[in-house]
């Protein structure tokens, strides 16, 4: 383990708590955003995965995952005002 992929992880993992009370609450990011979020963050752990940034690629898919969660959220809320 690099000491590369310790930073980029940490930096990642310390980002995900703050993502939390956006999954919980009531308020969501654009399905669009959420959606641009989802594909650019799976897109950067992929080239992660490629370098061998094994806690990196872990921290980045868990990231990818809320986005899409988020995103889920968006497209269900939209789909019941409709």
């Amino acid at each position: 383990m690099s000491w590369q992929d310790i930073v980029i992880a940490v930096c990642q993992f310390a980002f995900l708590p703050s993502m939390l009370p956006t999954i919980l609450g009531r308020e969501k990011p654009a399905l669009s955003t959420s959606i641009m979020n989802f594909a650019l963050v799976s897109v950067i752990t992929l080239t992660l995965f490629t370098l061998k940034l094994w806690l990196s690629v872990v921290s980045g898919a868990m990231i990818a995952l809320i986005w899409l969660i988020l995103a889920i959220q968006q497209w269900q809320i939209r789909k019941k005002s409709s």
